[in-house]
């Protein structure tokens, strides 16, 4: 199994910017040291003079670090303090290097959380689910993980994945090219890990319109894992934008994270 150890006492350089306030929230750009490649830029979000209850580690792919931001904002204000993460997508291309990057971001990440509260959990979306489940079997300091529009890996998405960038990409990649890709990248695969995660609990968000997930490729990923564990499935595309992805998203981590008062503010929010 590859290296992703690392030093958690190491110096990150956190520098903390705040950008805007909401009430009883403060936003605030967030720059770190990640263990490999460039600093990661975030958005943290905490609460306004206030103990963190608990914190939520959330990673984008498409959306970057904006792309959680709402939720993060959301768990400030019942009380918690989230960290919005992109995928740390590389200039050149490389999958390699992207992948371990973004899963020492993620857990720095939690390096940066557990000094303002005791209890974190993580939730990604579609690569960054891919991410969250290679950390979910190396990193037992998280209490839940949430996966939405996930699967098994990213050596599984190009191989077999039927969006038509994806399938573009391996009609026009020389041979020898692609399989020293999967070579380079399949060590990563959360599929690798995920088993490991158990006992903590799991929440699988699924879209059955997914043109870059299919079903069994869900289903697949699901099966891999422990339990306690559950897969939920809405009637979405890779977006996952049915207001129940974010209803089941705030009972989750209201039930393992002791934010009771989530899934409230989120239906007054939806309302």
């Amino acid at each position: 199994m590859v290296d992703l150890g690392y030093e958690a006492g190491k110096p990150f350089e956190l520098t903390v910017e705040t950008v805007a306030e909401r009430p009883g929230v403060v936003i605030a750009d967030c720059r770190f040291e990640n263990v490999e490649g460039e600093p990661v830029d975030a958005y943290l979000v905490s609460p306004k003079d206030a103990p963190a209850r608990a914190g939520v580690v959330f990673q984008h792919s498409t959306g970057g670090r904006v792309g959680f931001l709402a939720e993060a904002i959301r768990v400030a204000e019942a009380g918690g303090v989230a960290l919005s993460l992109p995928v740390t997508y590389q200039a050149s291309g490389e999958q390699a290097p992207m992948i371990r990057q973004s899963i020492y971001a993620i857990r720095r990440g939690a390096d940066i959380l557990l000094q303002r509260t005791d209890r974190i959990g993580c939730v990604g979306h579609s690569a960054g689910a891919m991410m969250a489940g290679t950390v979910s079997g190396l990193d037992d300091r998280f209490s839940c993980f949430v996966f939405e529009v996930g699967l098994s890996g990213l050596s599984f998405h190009y191989r077999d994945s039927q969006h038509p960038m994806v399938q573009a990409q391996r009609a026009t990649t020389p041979p020898d090219e692609f399989a020293a890709l999967l070579e380079s990248i399949s060590p990563y695969d959360a599929v690798r890990f995920i088993a490991d995660a158990a006992p903590t609990p799991l929440l699988f968000q699924s879209a059955r319109f997914d043109i870059g997930v299919s079903v069994a490729e869900s289903e697949t990923f699901f099966a891999a894992a422990g339990e306690p564990k559950e897969l939920r499935w809405y009637d979405t595309g890779h977006e996952a934008n049915d207001p129940a992805v974010y209803a089941d998203r705030a009972r989750f981590l209201a039930e393992h994270l002791d934010l009771p008062a989530l899934p409230e503010i989120l239906a007054n929010r939806l309302a």
